[in-house]
């Protein structure tokens, strides 16, 4: 399940000025491995002078679809996004994981859902729209953040949908940085804006649930409003975009005990240690051990390394992406969790 598996770029396609989207050529055979849910994402990897780097990016078109579909977004030293707009070509070949993550949706006949997203966080949420639109007859109201109408991502694949159901879909665009004559929609989308949107359009309706993408700032706005009007937390689901090289939290503690810790994947156990005062989570000394480990952005945000811990105690430094109902389960996030007992037994199985 956590092996990378070569596929070729079928299509490459300009989005806008600093984003491309690749279509990605899924043999017949990898066809099973690669079935997904929308809302999930798939992670790269690629060698930058001798050394490892991966990278997540969320697929957006269609479940059904028999091809995948990725944008990439180029960001300010960026080592994957950057090569992305001009160094790959139709035909190379890729190392891609099999599509992972649990920011994803199962649509219900007969509901209304409403969705946040801002800039590249549009990416999932499509890929969510698409899921109601296309596999029940429910309603989405779509409130989508951007800083100029050129800027703006998958403008064309929303315009499409809102002319194929034009009862279904509602969609609201804010922009930051470009004059708007309605102030509602003038500006970035934060809490006073939630407020009147929340007031306005959706008190009334029967929302089954909220869908949020974007940077955390927006999220933490936008629970905090739902929250507040009593909106219940278990149908707020909600997932941070990370831009490449951005680091979320400074905050690092070293291991205060020594701690063997035992791992499972695809049905192998394999055992390492962790010594106390070493500065290094459960994932870094899996690494360190040669142990292959599934990860992506080592933040706590994407949740490729989530695992569930079977045996022992351990500390997250930070978590951007489980919910409650997963910590409840013994879920944890492998890049972000050092050891508070001597023994730990973690699972990727399970």
């Amino acid at each position: 399940m956590y092996e990378f598996h070569k596929v070729k770029i079928k299509n490459i396609q300009q989005e806008t000025n600093d984003a491309v989207i690749w279509t990605l050529d899924i043999p017949v055979y990898y066809q099973p491995t690669f079935i997904w849910q929308a809302g999930q994402h798939l992670t790269f990897k690629k060698n930058v002078n001798g050394e490892e780097i991966r990278r997540s990016y969320s697929i957006f078109n269609p479940s059904n679809s028999d091809d995948i579909k990725v944008l990439i977004k180029k960001v300010d030293g960026g080592l994957f996004s950057q090569a992305a707009q001009s160094e790959y070509k139709v035909g190379d070949t890729l190392e891609v994981m099999a599509p992972t993550g649990h920011f994803v949706m199962v649509p219900q006949d007969d509901k209304n859902y409403a969705m946040f997203a801002a800039g590249s966080g549009i990416t999932p949420v499509l890929g969510m729209i698409y899921e109601v639109l296309h596999h029940s007859n429910s309603h989405i109201n779509l409130y989508y953040g951007n800083s100029t109408v050129q800027s703006t991502l998958l403008k064309s694949q929303l315009a499409d949908l809102k002319d194929q159901y034009p009862e279904r879909l509602s969609i609201s665009y804010f922009l930051s940085q470009e004059p708007i004559d309605v102030a509602l929609y003038s500006g970035r989308i934060n809490t006073d804006k939630v407020i009147t949107i929340f007031k306005k359009e959706l008190q009334q309706l029967d929302i089954a649930g909220y869908y949020l993408c974007g940077p955390g700032g927006m999220i933490d706005e936008v629970k905090a409003v739902l929250t507040e009007n009593g909106v219940d937390k278990t149908i707020i689901h909600s997932e941070q975009f990370l831009s490449e090289g951005q680091v979320m939290s400074e905050k690092k503690k070293t291991a205060t005990l020594d701690s063997g810790v035992m791992v499972t994947i695809d049905g192998v156990t394999s055992r390492y240690e962790i010594k106390q005062g070493e500065d290094k989570t459960l994932l870094d000394a899996a690494l360190d051990s040669k142990i292959k480990m599934p990860y992506s952005c080592k933040a706590g945000v994407c949740a490729t390394c989530r695992c569930k811990l079977a045996e022992g105690e351990v500390e997250m430094l930070n978590n951007y992406s489980l919910e409650d109902w997963e910590l409840e389960k013994g879920y944890i996030l492998s890049c972000q969790s050092l050891p508070k007992t001597k023994k730990i037994v973690i699972d990727y199985d399970g």
